[in-house]
């Protein structure tokens, strides 16, 4: 076919022409975050955010009165910001918001605070804090204990950071470090100046009283540290995991813990995993999980959504969960009486119930060896199952601190103005008795913080005798009830 000169240059500029509207579509669409909002601007992402919560929150359908508190606060903020915000602080405003649904898996955009950082360490002891330096030596070896920030009372700082903190999580200590560092926003919740220093008043809890002065920083530090291992024993050395969905692929990972249940003790770091995967809970099924009796059900929770126009029929599928129709005749017998227990509660806002099994065990041979997993609040997603499971399994203990049950399917939206990226919970697990296990977390066997130094030595000594031949048969959960000073 051949094209004219004029049909050549039509379309030419037809192609021109798409290209000017295309780039006019940036030029109109402000994808850049905004130092501060107009009434207008600020009133539409509030009134986005109380429709996604509204639509896709599964916390907010628990109780009408958590939506209501929501929506009264925002007609406040309204009220209270009718000449504008600045963004650090309408992002303040939003977390303080969201605490209210006490919803473990709620997450917003990190950036949002990256500036006006506390320049040190703190650490509790006891009932006093210590103010630390980044090698976690005192600041002032004679007054190591901080009473002010600013000339104001630790104690108010902790409260005001307890703000921002949902009622189930007020005791995380790594969480409430997280905001207690978050300075300029502390300072502007409590009306102080900013400043690029903050003054501290430390003592010797005496009468001994000292001022410093710092300059602040622009980045938090983390309260995560690695463990340091008090044992000679190389095999006890925790393997540390973060990424659970790259496991599958980590050859050499893989690999390492094969060797690992090899020895009478394997220790797994938790702490920081996060992820979908269900691999390493497969793994840790097959060693250390008790054989089931054949009258026992292989489901181990029930879970619904929230019901959503844009949520599908199969939305929690890629979650390992199939809807409880599936299940055989006998196991949809069995679990009956607590289908209509759960479908009683709020059932127009949720959709039907999804069941969850137990991977199919696969193991040779029964082995003594004994498994240790280091958790803490930042165990999400599918760690949170491991731990749950693993709770219940005679060979294995638990150590760190409680997990904040972050079991839920996750819904992610964006604030239209603020571009502030916001996670929420839509779905909800219970266990075999109707009960609700979404933001109960699992509670460790032993308990440890960086506040309290365990003697892992000693930790080590003990769980590897409990994992010795002669000490195969089943120890009780917690039988160190604290290996601390």
């Amino acid at each position: 076919m051949n094209f004219s000169f004029k049909d050549v240059v039509n379309v030419f500029g037809i192609c021109l022409l798409l290209s000017i509207l295309q780039l006019s579509r940036f030029l109109v669409i402000d994808n850049t975050t905004k130092m501060s909002l107009n009434p207008q601007q600020m009133q539409q992402d509030l009134d986005t955010l109380v429709a996604e919560v509204s639509q896709h929150s599964a916390f907010s359908a628990l109780d009408p009165l958590l939506l209501q508190s929501i929506e009264n606060r925002v007609d406040s903020l309204r009220y209270l910001y009718s000449l504008g915000i600045d963004s650090s602080r309408f992002h303040a405003e939003i977390a303080k918001l969201l605490a209210q649904l006490n919803d473990p898996g709620i997450k917003l955009s990190s950036s949002a605070y990256s500036t006006g950082q506390l320049p040190f360490l703190l650490k509790p002891m006891g009932q006093l804090w210590l103010a630390l330096d980044d090698s976690e030596t005192p600041l002032d070896l004679e007054h190591p204990f901080v009473s002010h920030i600013d000339g104001v009372a630790l104690s108010y700082w902790l409260k005001t950071a307890r703000k921002f903190i949902s009622s189930s999580q007020q005791e995380d200590l790594a969480l409430t470090l997280t905001w207690l560092s978050r300075l300029d926003l502390l300072r502007a919740e409590m009306g102080l100046p900013l400043g690029d220093t903050v003054s501290l008043t430390v003592t010797n809890d005496e009468e001994s009283k000292k001022e410093l002065t710092l300059t602040i920083h622009s980045q938090a530090k983390l309260p995560y540290k690695d463990l340091v291992i008090g044992s000679q024993d190389k095999d006890t050395n925790p393997i540390k995991i973060a990424d659970l969905d790259k496991l599958s692929t980590n050859r050499k990972l893989l690999s390492q813990l094969e060797t690992a249940f090899e020895n009478p003790l394997t220790v797994l770091d938790l702490r920081q995993a996060e992820g979908y995967s269900d691999k390493l809970l497969s793994l840790l099924t097959n060693e250390f999980s008790p054989s089931l009796p054949e009258s026992a059900s292989p489901v181990f929770t029930l879970a619904r959504y929230r019901r959503a126009s844009n949520f599908k029929s199969d939305y929690l599928r890629a979650d390992y969960l199939h809807p409880f129709n599936e299940l055989d005749f006998f196991e949809q017998v069995q679990l009956s009486e607590i289908k209509m227990r759960i479908e009683t509660q709020n059932s127009d806002n949720f959709s039907q119930l999804y069941a969850r099994k137990n991977h199919p065990q696969t193991r040779k041979a029964q082995r003594s060896n004994r498994l240790a997993l280091i958790i803490g609040s930042q165990c999400r997603q599918e760690c949170e199952w491991i731990v749950y499971l693993a709770k219940a399994w005679p060979r294995v203990t638990l150590i760190g601190e409680k997990t904040l049950g972050d079991l839920g399917k996750h819904y992610h939206f964006t604030l239209p103005n603020s571009k502030l990226n916001i996670a929420l919970t839509s779905s909800l697990h219970y266990n075999l008795q109707g009960a609700l296990i979404s933001g109960v977390g699992t509670e460790p066997d032993i308990t440890f913080t960086d506040s309290e130094p365990l003697h892992w030595q000693s930790l080590v000594t003990e769980l590897n005798n409990q994992a010795s031949p002669e000490n195969s048969q089943q120890a009780p959960k917690g039988f160190v009830t604290a290996i601390s000073n």
